[in-house]
Order: structure tokens, then sequence, then C-alpha cells
């Protein structure tokens, strides 16, 4: 089978396609056909030698779909979302592979009304926005909730999760070129940084009040922006960081309105959590109120294409590799 394999991450990560044996299915797994794997930003971290990696070479991805083919658990046949937690594509291998042995634990049969490539794009993507907004958050119904770099994969997820949870998203896109996609992922309200002022437009949708809450999916000087867009005892919570590490806050602001500051990593989920938020997420997809957007797809063969479109910023929903 042929498997998309890192064997030297850095600036110039080299990436080949190999051909592997097929995997070897022991108690408790499922043999899943991979339909479509992601190419998301912690692959790239990984790959461009950001994040430290346990042993190379490794396959990456943490998460897409697949159809079953041989499982104690699952009929043959069955198409299923895989979410790769803290090990698939970090501590072994991933998903931009043509096949997998999978924990069972770690498949979710595919919801009615999702295509393969979308149920790929749902795993990390929106048990980030649910815990992000849900759990760190905090979030209640008819809160002003902020969400940058509202026109990616995260982003958008972050939008319709909002909606669904009953707050009022306010989208901050970065080119009047994302406002469209922001709107189509359900926000009334966009800020466009290429022309807006962010806290000015933020004051002016809140009635002055300024918003309860921010997810920052970008980073860097943004940051401190939104923390600036707050009400008193408002808070940030940090997703990403693809704008950069460092920020600048004014910390007079911080402690006159005690506004917060909090951060979330989806691989500190406990299993409980995780099967708890992708129960909530399920029903919400049910009801028809969550649905991925793709960007674009890739063959393996032109990985490096995928991962250029994920590095300009400009992709407006999930990569996926095909394999």
């Amino acid at each position: 089978m042929k498997a998309l394999v890192l064997q030297q991450a850095g600036t110039t990560p080299l990436m080949v396609i190999e051909e592997r044996p097929m995997p070897v299915v022991a108690a408790g797994q499922s043999l899943v056909r991979v339909h479509a794997a992601t190419a998301n930003p912690l692959s790239q971290l990984l790959r461009s030698g950001q994040l430290p990696i346990p042993a190379l070479p490794l396959v990456l991805s943490n998460d897409g779909a697949g159809v079953v083919e041989h499982s104690q658990r699952f009929a043959a046949g069955t198409p299923v979302l895989i979410y790769g937690g803290e090990a698939l594509g970090i501590t072994q291998d991933g998903l931009q592979q043509q096949w997998v042995a999978i924990d069972d634990a770690r498949l979710i049969e595919l919801p009615a009304g999702l295509s393969l490539d979308e149920g790929a794009a749902l795993p990390i993507n929106y048990l980030t926005a649910f815990q992000a907004l849900n759990r760190v958050g905090q979030v209640r119904a008819g809160q002003d909730v902020l969400v940058s770099g509202a026109s990616g994969s995260v982003g958008q997820a972050l939008v319709q999760t909002a909606l669904a949870l009953g707050a009022r998203p306010i989208a901050v896109v970065s080119t009047s070129a994302k406002v469209e996609q922001a709107r189509q992922a359900g926000a009334q309200r966009v800020i466009d940084l290429s022309r807006d002022v962010l806290r000015e437009r933020v004051l002016a949708f809140t009635d002055g009040r300024g918003a309860d809450l921010a997810l920052d999916t970008v980073g860097g000087s943004l940051t401190g922006a939104l923390l600036a867009a707050l009400r008193p005892r408002g808070c940030v919570v940090c997703i990403g960081f693809v704008g950069g590490t460092q920020a600048q806050i004014d910390v007079a602001d911080v402690v006159i309105h005690e506004k917060r500051i909090a951060g979330y990593d989806a691989h500190l989920e406990t299993p409980a959590d995780i099967a708890a938020a992708f129960e909530r997420i399920l029903h919400f997809v049910a009801q028809g109120l969550l649905k991925p957007r793709i960007d674009s797809r890739y063959p393996l063969e032109r990985h490096a294409d995928a991962y250029a479109r994920l590095t300009s910023r400009e992709a407006t929903g999930a990569i996926l590799l095909h394999p």
C-alpha cells in the first residue's frame, strides 16, 4: 500500500511516498481503508520542526474518514470518522496512507447527511470548536463571541458551533475576499481587518459593551487586539498561533477589567470528555447545524501543493489528501 512518510522535519521537510505492507490488525482494532486524511496545522507544525517529533519516519495526520474492511465491532463497509487524538500522526503513524489498523475507540460511524470528505474534516476541527467554547470558554446563550480566522476550517467550525450553542458570533477575517466565506458559515456580523479597526467595530456591534468571549485561532499581534475588544471579565481562548507565538497585551487592561487569557489543546482531553463532546457534536450534525466545508482535495502525490495551500493562509475550509 502507499504511505506518505515524513523522513526529515524542518524548513524544507522531506516527505516521500513509500510502498508498505498492509497493517496487522490487533484485538480491539478495525482495518479501515482511508478515504481522506487532513493536511492540518498540527501536521504542518510537525513537518516544519516547530513541534518535537518522538521518532522519524512518521506518517502524519490525526483525523480523517474511511470505510471499515474488517472489524469485530463494525460491519464491513461501514463509513467511519477517525479521531486520532494524541497518538495518530504524532507518536504513531497517522492517516496519510491507504489502510490503517485503528483502535475501535477512535472510530465513529459517519453521521447521515455527511459525505466521507465532510466527515474527514469534522473530528479535530469540531471537537476543538466545541470544547474551546463549552469547556474552556464556558459560553452561554446570547453572548457575543469573537472568532478570529473565521474563514478557515477551525474558524468556520467555531462560528457554526457558537450558533448551535445559542451564542452570537462576530467573525474576524484578514481580507475582504474572506468575508463571504465567514458569512456562509453563518456569521451575520463580520469584521474585515484590511479595512476595519477591530475594537471600534466590536463596540459598534455590541452597543459599546465589548464582546463576552474571543476564540483566537491566529495568535501573534491579533491576540492583544482581541483582548482589548472584550468587555470587563471577558476571556480570550487561544487555540492556534499561525500568526506568531508572541503577543503584546495591555496589562493594565487585564488588571483593571479582570480580563483573562486561556489556552485550549485537544490533546489534553480525557476519553470521557471526548465521548461526551462527540455526543453533542453529532446531535448538532443531525440537526443540520454543523457541516464542514472543504477547501481543496489532493492525491498523495501532490502533498507539497496541499501543504503550500495550508501555509498560504488562503484556505477557506479543510484541506484533504486522498490516498
